[in-house]
């Protein structure tokens, strides 16, 4: 009988192990299940995030923060929806959602002040800031400002009070190399009602988002400078002989089909002896004096129009809407504005003999010089100026040379 009693309390052992096994075995299978789920889920979100954003590394700056934006309100439904840049340290607003306050905001403009933009610029973090406790997934890295230390105080939405809205702030991060901190080069802003609180997915959303997007974001800067590069000179900051060219094509094939409003004006200038100071001074100086000549032409284009350096001390400066007479008198105020300037050289911080600058000046007209329906009007109006240029040198230098009466037309 005891045996009998011994092997009943074998089995029932055996079978309330077994019961344990199996419910462990059935917990284990459902918690793979549901990570295989999450994991298709992921890889299918990464399908629907990655290829917009890796198409943006061919896009401008203002392109790629616009297909932030459209990505976060595809995958992440928000209220409002802001994608930051940030610019010499501070965060630029992109690009926008068109709901909500977010329309009064322009792109372009700063924002600055104790948000959770602000708190997640500083401390390299996402955050996230509601009227209650936030319920955050354990396997992502944010910061609930209600139960920070700093988040009491600091680190609310972008407008209005936290206890109106649910903001969820996500930094785009810039890997700068092994041992060094990842920079913030941007940041992705959502916000809700206060009945809408995020959800442990939209969390991991919105930060895959800015993982990939910091990528796109870095890119597309990247691709900015080098095209500015390009389009700059690098010692006048003027445009280059090349971008100031297609800038005029462009102008004047955009008039040339007005009958009003159509005039442009061209500056073609160049530096009387400016070898002798090259020679005198040495190459420095000269340097020196021709960015301080293209701070003048500068401004002069800031007034309507644009300007260009075309190659050693040669200068372009065009103006918009202006008249001939009008563009002869800038020109003529330029030329004496030049030469009563005293450009005074020194060689290692001793004043050196003054020697005059003065420039030549070649002013014409589109279309008075040149006809609406001339073949190529932009490089006859650069030949003319050119032209006119030359003879202002040989007519003794230090002078505004141009056509006195308008060529004669051929009719048929």
């Amino acid at each position: 009988m005891s045996a009998l009693l011994a092997w009943w309390a074998i089995a029932a052992a055996c079978a309330s192990v077994a019961a344990a096994v199996f419910v462990w075995q059935h917990r284990r299978i459902t918690l793979l299940r549901r990570e295989v789920h999450d994991a298709q889920q992921r890889l299918a979100l990464l399908g629907q995030i990655a290829p917009p954003l890796t198409q943006a590394a061919l896009e401008s700056t203002p392109q790629t923060c616009e297909r932030i934006v459209e990505r976060l309100l595809a995958l992440v439904p928000a209220q409002t929806a802001l994608c930051f840049v940030a610019i010499d340290g501070r965060m630029t607003l992109g690009a926008k959602s068109d709901a909500g306050y977010a329309q009064f905001l322009r792109t372009g403009d700063v924002y600055e002040g104790d948000t959770i933009v602000d708190w997640s610029q500083r401390n390299h973090c996402a955050g996230v800031v509601g009227p209650a406790r936030a319920n955050l997934p354990p396997d992502v890295a944010i910061a609930d400002m209600s139960v920070e230390p700093a988040g009491m105080r600091l680190g609310g939405p972008l407008v209005g009070s936290r206890d109106r809205v649910w903001a969820l702030c996500v930094p785009m991060m810039q890997h700068r190399g092994y041992g060094l901190r990842p920079a913030v080069i941007g940041t992705i802003y959502v916000e809700r009602t206060h009945d809408d609180p995020f959800t442990h997915e939209d969390i991991r959303t919105a930060c895959a988002i800015a993982r990939l997007a910091g990528d796109a974001l870095a890119r597309a800067r990247f691709s900015d400078e080098v095209k500015r590069e390009a389009q700059v000179d690098q010692l006048t900051q003027l445009l280059t002989a090349t971008t100031f060219r297609k800038r005029l094509r462009e102008e004047i094939e955009t008039r040339r089909s007005h009958a009003q409003d159509r005039d442009v004006a061209l500056f073609f200038i160049d530096t009387d002896k400016f070898k002798l100071w090259n020679d005198t001074f040495g190459h420095a100086v000269g340097d020196t004096l021709l960015k301080q000549l293209a701070d003048l032409l500068r401004e002069v284009a800031a007034t309507g129009g644009f300007a260009g350096r075309n190659g050693g001390d040669e200068f372009c400066v065009a103006l918009l809407d202006r008249t001939k007479d009008d563009a002869v008198a800038v020109a003529e105020h330029l030329r004496e504005r030049i030469e009563r300037m005293d450009f005074m050289a020194t060689a290692d911080g001793v004043p050196q003999p003054r020697i005059p600058v003065t420039v030549s000046i070649g002013v014409a007209h589109f279309p008075v010089d040149v006809p609406a329906h001339a073949d190529a009007p932009a490089d006859r109006l650069l030949e003319a100026a050119d032209a006119r240029m030359y003879d202002a040198k040989r007519e003794g230098r230090n002078r505004v040379a141009y056509a006195r009466a308008r060529p004669v037309q051929s009719f048929t």
